[in-house]
């Protein structure tokens, strides 16, 4: 059981002759027929990047299996968040033995990330930018280690797509 952010995409409608970047805006929903490629692109990046991260973790248990001896270091284990494409539908068509609903709105589910609280709480960190594949964080920052291994994740990812594929734009919580 998770607790869940509702995502549903939408635009700004400026007044007519006020600037894109003032404040002074509506917020208006896409038609359905326009909302829909939106949320099942969004919903098939995270999948397609789930599958690039399993690639990675399947080479580095390959690697590791193939040696004799354990890393002289901690391999992180991290993931991305879970998430479901929901569709809300109208009953059937008008006529109480129809069973076809007609699609109403579409929404975008995705796990909260915790970033708990007080003391305990952990900052929502930026590790690496999607224009540049080296960290942002400097080497004396904590979480740096942690960037450099996105870093590694990276590269293989390229190299075992052949070039086609890898995630960029790293970030989320660390502990």
């Amino acid at each position: 059981l998770h607790t869940v952010v509702v995502k549903h995409p939408f635009y700004r409608v400026y007044p007519p002759g006020v600037p894109s970047t003032s404040t002074d805006f509506r917020i208006r929903h896409f038609t359905l027929i326009d909302e829909m490629p939106k949320l099942f692109r969004e919903a098939n990046i995270l999948y397609s990047a789930k599958a690039l991260l399993g690639l990675v973790y399947d080479f580095i248990d390959r690697t590791v299996a193939s040696t004799s001896e354990s890393p002289p270091f901690n391999i992180p284990c991290v993931h991305f968040i879970e998430a479901s494409l929901a569709l809300s539908f109208f009953p059937g068509g008008g006529k109480p033995s129809s069973k076809i609903g007609t699609t109403h709105a579409a929404f975008l589910l995705e796990e909260v990330i915790d970033c708990g609280d007080g003391d305990e709480g952990h900052d929502f960190t930026k590790f690496i930018h999607n224009m540049d594949p080296n960290p942002l964080l400097n080497l004396e920052d904590y979480g740096y280690d942690f960037a450099l291994f996105l870093a590694f994740t990276q590269h293989v990812q390229y190299v075992k797509t052949g070039g086609l594929a890898f995630i960029s734009d790293y970030q989320g919580i660390w502990y």
